[in-house]
This record gives structure tokens, sequence and C-alpha cells, in this order.
């Protein structure tokens, strides 16, 4: 049976009879997985550092001969962040983006660029807080990293071609996930109407890295246009509700820093 090692972020774990877990992990070198966690609950030094959610560290795992599931052998957790549990506005928004990986992201796919994202998101997190405008850019970027970002700039169906010569600020949008984003009156079928002003916003926020989007301010309407309009683009992909998102909706009104 092999064994590998690679650099992971838990994305989720849950209990397993008595003492074990099952963790489900994203791999930098194995995309997401599944493994079985035996003594987790008790075993300090296998597991040192523990495998709570959004732990980042290197796995040790084995393949188990005709088992869906591998074994998680160790996991040595290498970056601490240690806000995140302490602050439940962070703590909200990592769940977030941990569920979203795991739903969006195929088993045993390797997706470099994602796990950085994702590393790279809970590091900001952890440091600087929650914040809305760095959860959209966080969406933009993984739903674009797997191929799955949606059309802004132009229409998802024609490119454009369809109102060429006109003036782009007078072309009304309307926004259908089903046919990957914004698509011009001419093409629409559906969906709904976008503003210009949550379009601008989205292709400007598309173009931020997330050390940036920490500094900008939507307006809370804004913010709710983008926000809904991606959760469109999500929900198509993911095929069911996110735990997350109506743990993250509760806290929007009792902390701006947590607003979703």
């Amino acid at each position: 049976m092999a064994s590998l090692s690679t650099p992971a972020i838990v994305l989720r774990a849950v209990n397993y009879g008595e003492a074990d877990r099952i963790v489900t992990l994203l791999g930098r070198d194995t995309g997401r997985l599944s493994a079985l966690a035996r003594g987790a609950r008790k075993s300090q030094k296998r597991f040192a550092g523990g495998l709570g959610l959004c732990a980042v560290g290197v796995a040790s795992l084995r393949e188990r001969a005709g088992a869906e599931l591998l074994t998680l052998e160790g996991f040595d957790a290498t970056g601490g962040h240690s806000a995140l549990g302490a602050d439940i506005g962070r703590m909200a928004h990592a769940a977030y983006a941990a569920e979203l990986c795991s739903k969006l992201c195929a088993p045993r796919q390797v997706e470099v660029a994602v796990y950085d994202w994702l590393a790279e998101f809970l590091a900001y997190l952890d440091l600087e807080g929650a914040s809305a405008e760095r959860l959209r850019v966080f969406e933009l970027g993984l739903l674009g990293g797997l191929g799955f970002g949606p059309a802004i700039a132009a229409c998802a169906v024609c490119a454009g071609a369809s109102h060429a010569g006109r003036d782009a600020s007078a072309v009304a949008f309307r926004w259908d996930a089903d046919r990957g984003g914004a698509v011009c009156a001419g093409c629409a079928r559906g969906g709904r109407p976008i503003t210009a002003a949550a379009r601008a916003a989205l292709l400007h926020l598309a173009g931020l890295s997330l050390g940036a989007a920490f500094r900008e301010a939507l307006a809370p309407d804004v913010n709710r246009d983008c926000r809904e309009a991606l959760a469109e683009i999500i929900n198509h992909h993911v095929g069911g509700p996110l735990k997350s998102v109506e743990f993250i909706a509760k806290l929007s009104a009792a902390s701006s820093g947590g607003r979703p």
C-alpha cells in the first residue's frame, strides 16, 4: 500500500466510533480527499496541533487496499491560525471558505492554485479579520481557478457581438447562473436584472488580490447584489445549500466585520 505526504488544510472532520475521526483534506499535492484518522480523538503525538477546522499542516497518508478512504497516519500542524477560533466572525468566514472548497473541488483532482488561494485567504483572515469584500474576492478567485468563473464584463452568450458599436454603459444586462453570469438583454431568456453598479463592483473585485481586498468598502446594497449574484453561481455548481451560509447570515446584523 502506497504512502504519501502532502501539505494539507482540514476542510471537515467528523467523529467516527469511539476514538476515530473521518477527515476531509485539501492536499496541495493530492487535491480533495477523505481519510480515516484512527485514534485521532486520543492521540496527541500523531496529530500534533489537532485536526480542527482549517488547520494547516503536513498530512501523512496511506492508501487502503479496496477502500475509498485513505488512512491518515499523522498530521503535523505547521501554520497556526490562533485568531480564527477566538473570533466568531473569522471562524464563520473560514468555515464558509472550507465548505466551498469541499463542495466545489473534485476528489483527487490536484489544484495547487486553489490550495494556495485558500491558504492565503486563511492567513489574511487570521491576521486582519473578516471582510465582506475579501470574501467576494475569494469567491471570485475560487470560481475562476476551478473554471466556474462567471461572465461579468461582457455577455456570457454573445460576448458583446449582439450590441457591437453601442455604448457599453447603456446595455442592459440580466444575471443568469444557468448561462454563466451576465447576459445582455438581446440574448436573455431568463435570469434577473443586475445593476451596472453590481457588475462594475464584481469586475473590480475580480481584479484584486486578497491583500488589497481588505481596503475596499462596498456600499451595503452593492455588496448584497454581488453576494446574491455569486451565490447563484455557487448554488448552480454545488447543487445544494451550504450550511455555513446561514450561520454567516446570522452574524451580519451583529458585526460589521462579520458581514457576509
